[in-house]
Formats: C-alpha cells, sequence, structure tokens
C-alpha cells in the first residue's frame, strides 16, 4: 500500500494528465489539464496546448496557428503573441526543448493518420490494420496504444510495457495506471509497486498481504477497511460515467 501523491482532476473530479508526489506538489494549479480537458469535452478534436508533468502551463504554447510564451500557472501571454511560423523567435522558444516543430513525435504520428484515415475514406477504404495512437497532454504517447487490434499499455516514448495488452474489443476501461506506476512512476522514485495488476494494466480491485484483505481504487489506493476476506463482488463497483 502506498500514500504521497497528487491528481489532477477535472471538474467533476475525474482525473486527468498530471500528476506530482505530494511533497513536490505545493504549487502544482493543473491548470493546463483542465483546460484541455475542458476544450475536449467542447468537441474540440486537436488541441495542441502542451502541459508539463503536474499539469501546469509549459512556457511555449502553441494553438489554432498561434504561438505565445505562456505563464506556467495561467498559460497567459506573457509576451506578444505570433503566428506559428514565427515560433522560433519567442524567447521562450528553445531549440534544444521544442526542436524544429511544435508538435511532438505522437502528435504528429496522430496527425498523420488522421489525414490517412479522411483520404481513405473519401475513397471508400479503410485498411483496419493501422496502429491507433493516443497521446498525452505533453505530447507523449498516452498510457495505451492499439496495434493490430491489440492494446497495448505503453511508457511515455510509446514502447510497450511488459506483458500488459488485451483485446482492443474488451479494452472498455483500460487505464494501464498499474502498468506505468509498476514499470516507471514508482522506479523513478526507487520505489516498488506492492500491488497486483490485470492483465490490461489496470489495479486489480482486489488486493491482499497475507491475510489481511482490503479494495483498492482505479489509483492503486485503498478504499474501506481492511478486512479478513474479500467482500461478494470481489471489490468490483460499477464504473462511474
Amino acid at each position: 500500500m502506498f500514500t504521497g501523491r497528487c491528481f489532477c482532476s477535472d471538474e467533476n473530479g475525474r482525473r486527468i494528465f498530471g500528476q506530482m508526489w505530494r511533497n513536490d506538489a505545493s504549487e502544482m494549479t493543473c491548470a493546463c489539464s483542465r483546460k484541455r480537458a475542458e476544450l475536449e469535452k467542447s468537441g474540440r478534436m486537436t488541441v495542441s496546448l502542451h502541459c508539463t508533468a503536474n499539469g501546469d502551463y509549459e512556457r511555449l504554447q502553441c494553438d489554432d496557428g498561434i504561438c505565445w510564451c505562456a505563464d506556467p500557472k495561467t498559460g497567459q501571454p506573457t509576451v506578444t503573441p505570433v503566428m506559428e511560423e514565427d515560433m522560433k523567435h519567442l524567447p521562450c522558444y528553445s531549440p534544444l526543448v521544442t526542436g524544429e516543430q511544435y508538435l511532438r513525435r505522437c502528435e504528429s504520428l496522430v496527425h498523420s493518420l488522421a489525414l490517412i484515415h479522411k483520404e481513405q475514406s473519401e475513397h471508400g477504404t479503410n485498411f483496419l490494420g493501422h496502429p491507433t495512437a493516443f497521446c498525452d497532454y505533453d505530447g507523449s504517447y498516452g498510457p495505451y496504444q492499439i496495434q493490430n487490434g491489440i492494446a497495448y499499455c505503453t511508457g511515455r516514448d510509446g514502447k510497450i510495457l511488459g506483458s500488459w495488452q488485451v483485446m482492443a474489443s474488451e479494452m472498455s476501461g483500460m487505464n494501464c495506471n498499474c502498468a506505468r506506476d509498476t514499470a516507471i512512476h514508482f522506479p523513478e522514485r526507487g520505489m516498488m509497486v506492492t500491488e497486483i495488476c490485470l492483465a490490461n494494466g489496470n489495479y486489480r480491485p482486489n488486493q491482499n498481504v497475507g491475510d489481511v484483505f482490503y479494495c483498492v481504487d482505479s489509483d492503486g489506493y485503498p478504499v474501506g477497511e481492511m478486512m479478513d476476506a474479500w467482500p461478494s463482488d470481489n471489490c468490483v463497483a460499477p464504473v462511474p460515467t
């Protein structure tokens, strides 16, 4: 069992991108993550705001063809915004950090796949073997990717983590929280996850340490009391919508 992390959430309390260990989270605002979640909820298909690991705004922002240097806490411009082709003239632009283009590898892949899908749809064809990529709010690869009909848990670099996978047709509710904690977040702190993961990379809802049984939420944190045995439903509660 473990404690000590803060997660970003939307206005309804649903977890979104952004997390920090509690002792590092005193100035965490989640402003960027909340803004992105809000824009996506409104129906915008392509949002290119970049958030830091803790959900704040990165210094350089580009969206809808306009780039600006942003205040990390509010996202508001600190200098006059410019067209994206003039991004390199901004004082917050760094070739070592940003590179030649604003979109990162995962985002560029998603953009390319969308163009391919659009072109195929216009010609009445669709190749089901195309991979499906999902990106996080910092532009890195999201927690899972789909290849050849199988959903795999993946790291920020898009590489498959361990053997956590499930058929894409059965991936509803898949979040890979346990897989990423086990393979990335906890090892980065020299720690180890003791909870058990499901095959799809989620935390198994029913856990035990010896003869002590307990339920955990989707982030792996204990909920309710410690028990002598698991409840009849094995801690499986309805998934919130």
